[in-house]
């Protein structure tokens, strides 16, 4: 019997399978296909038969266990964006007093120098408390679906421009690849805007001195739906194996002073237009952010 799923499964539960008219039933994953099969196994015992016989069923329910996936993660999301918002709300206002009395105590003391090196900290880490507060309310916020037919080259130069004093400080140097002749797709520009520019920053932190950042993009066809995909490429290190399935996740950074949350903002805004966000690595190294947009019914009509 083949080793691959859902044989494999179908082979153990007949070893296992001693009750008469009980039938057994497993879940199993093929990590080879990416497929989920439900397995039922029911022993046969007939009058007169020799040896045992047993009825298998195997049912592929990938699209039902993965809709199941998708639900329990956006009751997840929806429950902790709530949350998050609600905690910035809070530590807002005692952020500005703190920011507010250190600004005073530097002015009441501003001739006094050996002050200095302590609240240089201090208005550093107000800075990153500010940062992560307005990740927070941005991760929070609701999505009210004013979408606008927007030229992708367009936002993607604007992005590019925000990015370049980041690139020139760190020598990476930043190439516009996006053609103005693709069709126009249906987003909100000033949340796309911020998804751009950290998918860019994200690379520029991750790429080598002479580093080059990439950003692609075609119009593609999958199923009966066309998209456009859009892709930032840079030749850093890449994305370890271990880290692609968690890197979406609210909170996991491998950056120092990272907050974590702008690749999970990033997700949460693709997937309120209907599109899609993934992570992997170029075949000749470094990492691949890949943004895809579902095109318009009425763009895909015109051509």
């Amino acid at each position: 019997m083949s080793e691959r799923q859902p044989w494999k499964k179908a082979a153990e539960l007949i070893e296992n399978i001693r009750q008469p008219s009980f039938p057994v039933s497993e879940e199993v994953r093929d990590e080879t296909t990416g497929k989920t099969w439900s397995i039922t196994l029911f022993l046969v015992n007939e009058f007169g038969s020799v040896g045992d016989r047993a009825i298998l069923i195997a049912q592929d329910i990938t699209n039902r266990t993965e809709l199941e996936a998708s639900l329990r993660q956006s009751k997840i999301m929806s429950l902790l964006g709530s949350v998050v918002a609600g905690v910035a709300h809070e530590v807002r206002n005692p952020l500005f007093g703190i920011s507010s009395i250190l600004d005073a105590f530097e002015t009441r003391f501003s001739d006094r120098t050996e002050y200095q090196r302590y609240t240089n900290v201090l208005r550093d880490e107000i800075g990153r408390l500010t940062v992560l507060m307005e990740e927070l309310l941005e991760y929070g916020k609701p999505f009210l679906g004013d979408l606008y037919l927007v030229s992708l080259e367009e936002m993607i130069s604007r992005s590019i421009r925000v990015c370049l004093p980041a690139a020139e400080a760190a020598h990476v140097m930043l190439v516009n690849d996006v053609r103005d002749s693709l069709p126009r797709i249906m987003i909100d520009r000033r949340r796309l805007s911020k998804v751009f520019i950290n998918l860019i920053e994200n690379a520029i932190q991750h790429s080598p001195p002479a580093g080059v950042v990439t950003v692609e993009a075609c119009k593609i066809a999958e199923g009966n739906q066309d998209w456009i995909e859009c892709a930032i490429k840079d030749l850093g290190p890449g994305i370890q194996d271990e880290d692609l399935p968690k890197i979406f996740e609210p909170f996991f950074s491998k950056r120092r002073g990272g907050t974590g949350l702008g690749l999970s903002i990033a997700q949460k805004t693709m997937e309120e237009h209907g599109g899609k966000l993934l992570a992997g690595n170029n075949p000749e190294g470094g990492a691949c952010m890949i943004a895809r947009f579902p095109l318009p019914t009425e763009v895909n009509a015109d051509g």
